[in-house]
């Protein structure tokens, strides 16, 4: 299965150690993970300004997702695709991705339910869509 985890689960999964880290681990062992530079751009902001970790310590973080990812350039979305400017190169990461889902928990981009065919799902529905996925 080919996913995309939007920044605030990279980063769940960084500094609040627990089901976002267990997502991720699982993810990368048994599935594609999918991201962008726009993603990990704000994962390595967000570590800085929000978590206070080091720009060197914050980039060395970034780098290792990027070892475990496939990097896609988002493509062009709509501006009425949803109603935060700032999700539209999240959708469009998952567009260019052909991701089988997205995993987040932004209400913005879980208030669509999905978006050209892409799921918009929380880190617990990744969880219970396994069994189908595996079968």
């Amino acid at each position: 299965m080919r996913v995309l985890l939007d920044s605030s689960i990279l980063i769940a999964a960084i500094a609040r150690p627990g089901v976002c880290t267990e997502l991720i681990e699982e993810v990368a062992r048994n599935h594609r993970l999918v991201v962008s530079e726009y993603i990990l751009q704000e994962v390595e902001r967000k570590l800085c300004e929000k978590f206070h970790l080091p720009m060197p310590e914050a980039a060395a973080l970034v780098a290792g997702i990027r070892e475990q990812a496939e990097i896609v350039t988002p493509a062009s979305v709509p501006p009425e695709a949803c109603r935060d400017p700032g999700d539209l190169p999240i959708l469009g990461s998952g567009v260019a991705g052909n991701v089988d889902l997205l995993v987040t928990v932004d209400k913005e981009l879980l208030s669509l339910e999905e978006y050209n065919g892409i799921p918009m799902v929380r880190p617990g529905e990744f969880w219970r869509r396994l069994p189908l996925s595996n079968s």
